[in-house]
């Protein structure tokens, strides 16, 4: 059970923290151009409705659904369904399904269900801290994309009716993809490590994201839950 609450409680905050690594510098100076100039659109723009799909192998895959902002941190809701894998049961059992979480600048909180917080003294939210050295808005991904050394465009794309045009490239041991709609907004980006795969849709640009602090009482810290087994 040990390992199956961590792998739940680690990806819940994927489709925000999942870029990353290492970088250098661009060598394909158009590729690089083009992501710069959605930088400046998706930082403008300062939120966004997203779809995301997360999937670890075969152990776990989810769907989260919601709007998040970033003009001022990270804040804003979602919702976030299982859709399958062997931990999808003891997901649902411990986290719900769909269950919520809540996007704030300094964490994310992830609510969890009575039968979890049966053994956290009656705490139902999880705070998870973000790890500062991931890619934690579209902006940052994209910075990290127009720096690695591969970066290159694959062609042209549809993506949910929309004509974009596709990039790639690698950042440590992490393939990345974005797909740019003819204004050069960020439609989807997608990343890739072993088994652990990412893809996250953009759309409705600007619309407004809200999240609401969970109580103290009822909230427990990751690292506790972890360290507690």
């Amino acid at each position: 059970m040990r390992h199956g609450r961590l792998v739940v409680l680690a990806t819940v905050g994927a489709l925000l923290t999942g870029c990353g690594g290492e970088r250098a510098t661009g060598t394909d100076h158009a590729a690089a151009d083009a992501l710069r100039t959605a930088r400046q659109k998706v930082t403008a723009a300062g939120s966004a409705r997203v779809d995301a799909t997360m999937r670890t192998g075969g152990t776990l895959s989810s769907r989260s659904t919601g709007t998040l902002s970033w003009s001022r941190g990270v804040e804003g809701t979602v919702t976030v369904r299982v859709t399958g894998g062997e931990l999808a049961a003891s997901t649902r059992r411990l986290g719900g399904d769909p269950s919520q979480t809540r996007f704030l600048p300094d964490a994310y909180y992830t609510r969890m269900t009575d039968t979890f917080a049966a053994g956290q003294d009656g705490r139902h939210w999880i705070r998870h801290p973000y790890d500062t050295a991931g890619d934690l808005t579209p902006a940052e991904a994209l910075k990290t994309l127009g720096a690695a050394d591969d970066v290159h465009r694959v062609g042209r794309a549809t993506v949910r009716g929309t004509s974009t045009t596709h990039y790639r490239g690698t950042a440590g041991k992490q393939r990345l993809e974005v797909w740019l709609d003819a204004r050069h907004f960020l439609v989807q980006r997608a990343y890739r490590e072993g088994e652990f795969t990412v893809t996250v849709h953009y759309s409705d640009y600007g619309a407004p994201a809200a999240a609401e602090r969970p109580p103290a009482h009822d909230t427990v810290d990751f690292a506790d839950v972890a360290a507690g087994g």
